[in-house]
């Protein structure tokens, strides 16, 4: 098992106090302290190596003094991005420590955390207590990692499970199609002789009457009155005809009683003519009408266009062209700003709520939230009151399978969702480039302390007519992150997808706990698809 990871955040002017404090760290047997100095190597990604060191952590120590606190650059970009990622870790797990190397402020964001005073008469003390609260961190890890281990074996265990059952129904499947076919084949064959057993007969009584006449013609007599009149060995001829007639009839009774017991039909004398019988009653089969809907016609579409989708949701129209994706002013994540042409296509014009997912729940064809709550609500999801409320608490996978066997569509592209939310003219956010408004534009900054109904914000749509793109919750999009993507993919593309394969996917929008910086349309955040939080939701969006 390996040590606990620590990450010391700190300000280039506090190198010599956080220099001590990493080589105490360093002298402990079991943790492993993570320094830049130390650890970055000439030639690497500085912003890249720093933000996969924060990701691989299991503690970020921020050290804070009046230099760190006060002063702008690159630590504050630390602090604001391990606290993001603070948000993806469950309430009681220790991951964020504040430090203080001096009697300081400590930020905002981090006063709800009891912080350590690593300097004066008690910093020994201070140090111990440091310790415990890694040591504590440590358990949490190991206990954390068993119940993942136990959570993939259970998984294991239930794809063995659907396996057999598969197997199963498709073994039953089959012998159902063997029985049937038989069935058929039996059916076919017995009709077959039947019909040869009724053609032999015709044949043999067509030819009796031939031969029968032809006797008649040849053994008239005329008689005196002009009538015909038959010898006396042809009424014995046409006698022995009758009997023949008889005899044959009772042949060919004996023929198809023995074929019937030869080959026995499958189904019951009600279900299939009797042998007897000369002519069979096919069963008409009558095809149910599939409803369609009437498309509308691409001319008719443009800014603006709205469509109800099958379960009442409203989609938005966002007609095909050109924009620019990306930020040259933000993380290097949102760089290079480049050309993108997309597809036309619909997107919802709120997010998912309760009530919709509840739904999909109720026709068995999704999963239940991981939780039922809210951050501040206990009774969340399922309670009438919050119906027309964003679904939390759905990681990326049950996401997607609402959109996609639900919805009829997919989760949206990134590139769909930044065009959806900025427009072409580069915007920074939905609205325009003036700083958000939380009175009027967006529910973002802890302004009302949890996720609103969809839709309040109407101040807040974007060029196309979608709202809350911006706040409210981050919205799960179908791509995979990498963080040079753009980069990669250069510029003038069509209708990408994203990377084909990652570790995490993507989150847009910010939350009702994001900042402005985070509420940007060009933002990108990452997280694993198999998290579920309650800062995040989705929506869908359909091609034409």
């Amino acid at each position: 098992m390996r040590p606990p990871r620590v990450f010391l955040c700190h300000a280039s002017q506090d190198k010599p106090a956080v220099r001590e404090l990493f080589n105490a760290l360093k002298a402990e047997d079991w943790i492993d302290p993570w320094l830049d100095k130390a650890k970055i190597l000439p030639g690497q990604d500085w912003e890249m190596t720093i933000e996969k060191a924060v990701d691989d952590s299991d503690v970020v120590i921020i050290c804070l003094s009046n230099q760190s606190v006060s002063k702008e650059g690159y630590v504050q970009k630390e602090i604001r991005y391990a606290y993001d990622l603070a948000l993806e870790k469950p309430e009681e797990t220790i991951f964020l420590i504040p430090l203080r190397l001096e009697d300081c402020i400590v930020p905002r964001k981090l006063k709800a955390l009891h912080w350590v005073d690593y300097f004066g008469a008690d910093k020994d003390e201070a140090y111990a207590n440091l310790l415990e609260a890694l040591r504590l961190r440590y358990e949490q890890k190991l206990k954390a990692e068993e119940l993942e281990r136990e959570r993939q074996e259970q998984k294991r265990h239930e794809a063995v499970e659907l396996s057999r059952q598969l197997a199963e129904e498709k073994a039953a499947r089959e012998k159902a199609e063997l029985e049937a076919r038989t069935e058929r084949e039996a059916r076919l064959k017995w009709e077959r002789e039947r019909e040869e057993a009724e053609k032999t007969a015709r044949e043999k009584l067509e030819r009796e009457a031939a031969e029968k006449a032809k006797w008649e013609r040849v053994g008239q007599v005329s008689n005196p009155t002009g009538s015909i009149t038959p010898k006396k060995s042809q009424a014995k001829s046409l006698t022995y005809g009758f009997w023949g007639i008889g005899l044959l009839a009772l042949i060919l009774i004996g023929i198809g009683l023995n074929s019937l017991l030869k080959n026995p039909p499958v189904a019951t004398a009600t279900d299939w003519p009797t042998p007897n019988s000369l002519t069979l009653t096919s069963v008409p089969f009558t095809k149910t009408p599939i409803p369609t809907k009437t498309a509308i016609p691409t001319s008719a579409l443009r800014i603006g266009s709205t469509m109800t989708g099958e379960h009442g949701e409203t989609l938005i129209y966002v007609p095909a062209g050109e924009f620019r994706m990306g930020s040259e002013s933000g993380e290097y994540n949102e760089k290079p700003v480049h050309t993108v042409y997309l597809d036309a296509f619909w997107i919802d014009q709120y997010e998912v709520t309760n009530k919709q997912y509840q739904a999909c729940v109720d026709a068995g064809m999704c999963e239940l939230p991981a939780f039922l709550k809210s951050y501040t609500y206990p009774s969340y999801y399922g309670n009438p009151e919050f119906d027309n409320y964003p679904v939390l608490y759905v990681n990326w996978d049950k996401a997607n399978r609402y959109c996609e066997v639900w919805a009829g569509g997919d989760l949206p592209t990134e590139a769909q969702w930044e065009k959806a939310a900025r427009g072409t003219d580069e915007r920074i956010y939905p609205w325009g480039n003036d700083v958000p408004n939380k009175e009027k534009l967006m529910n973002y900054n802890q302004n009302v302390g949890d996720a609103t109904e969809v839709g309040k914000y109407p101040d807040g749509k974007s060029p196309y007519g979608v709202y809350d793109m911006a706040g409210n919750v981050w919205e799960w999009v179908n791509d995979y992150y990498q963080s040079n993507y753009y980069a990669v993919l250069g510029d003038s593309v069509s209708n990408p997808t994203g990377p084909e394969s990652g570790n995490e996917r993507v989150l847009r929008g910010g939350s009702w706990y994001s900042s402005d910086y985070n509420v940007r349309s060009a933002y990108r955040y990452k997280v694993s698809q198999s998290n579920a939080l309650y800062i995040i939701g989705f929506r869908c969006a359909r091609s034409p």
